[in-house]
C-alpha cells in the first residue's frame, strides 16, 4: 500500500476491529461486533502505519443482510459509500432480498446518507432505544445537539437480481 492510497480490506471474526464499542443493539438483537464480518478502509501514512478511515460490520441471516455498524472518519469523500457498496455486493452474492439497518431518530446525518443511497424508510419503532439501554446502558439519553435519543428507524434497500431499479452505487 502506497502512502495516501485508500485500501478496503475484508475482515472476519478472527480479525481485530478498531471499535470504540463492542456491542450494538438493533431491534432487540444484541450484536457482538468482534464476531461479525465486515470491511475496513485504511490509508498508509508516512510513518508506515495504517490510518483507519472507516469500517462497516454486517450480518446475513437467511435472505436478509443487516448493516450493524458503519463508521467513517472522513465524511464526504466516499468512504462510507464504498463500504456500503462492498456489503451490498456480499448481499448480492448470497442472494439476499434486501439490505437493511437501524438508526436512531436524532441521527439526521445517517438518515440523509442512507436515503441519498437509495434506502427507504421501512419502520419506526417508538421508544425502542429505552429497551436497548437495558443491554447497553452507555447509550446516551441526548445527542450532542440536545435531541432525545428515543426511537429506532429502519431503512431498507430492496435487491432484485443485484440491482434496484432507478439506483446505482456508481452515481
Amino acid at each position: 500500500m502506497k502512502k495516501g492510497d485508500v485500501t478496503f480490506i475484508e475482515l472476519n471474526e478472527t480479525d481485530r476491529y478498531p471499535f470504540q464499542e463492542d456491542i450494538v443493539i438493533s431491534r432487540k438483537q444484541v450484536h457482538i461486533l468482534q464476531k461479525l464480518p465486515g470491511f475496513i478502509a485504511v490509508k498508509a501514512r508516512a510513518d508506515n502505519e495504517a490510518e483507519v478511515l472507516g469500517f462497516i460490520v454486517y450480518t446475513i441471516v437467511h435472505d436478509e443482510c443487516e448493516v450493524v455498524s458503519l463508521k467513517s472518519t472522513k465524511e464526504g469523500v466516499g468512504i462510507g459509500t464504498r463500504l456500503l457498496e462492498l456489503v451490498r455486493l456480499k448481499a448480492d452474492e448470497r442472494k439476499c432480498a434486501r439490505v437493511w439497518l437501524i438508526t436512531t431518530n436524532e441521527n439526521w446525518k445517517a438518515i440523509r446518507f442512507y436515503q441519498k443511497r437509495g434506502f427507504n424508510m421501512r419502520g419506526f419503532y417508538a421508544d425502542a432505544v429505552q429497551e436497548a439501554r437495558k443491554h447497553k446502558p452507555s447509550i446516551p439519553l441526548y445527542s450532542d445537539e440536545g435531541i432525545p435519543i428515543r426511537h429506532e428507524i429502519e431503512f431498507e434497500l430492496l435487491l432484485a437480481n443485484g440491482e434496484q431499479e432507478g439506483y446505482s452505487y456508481s452515481e
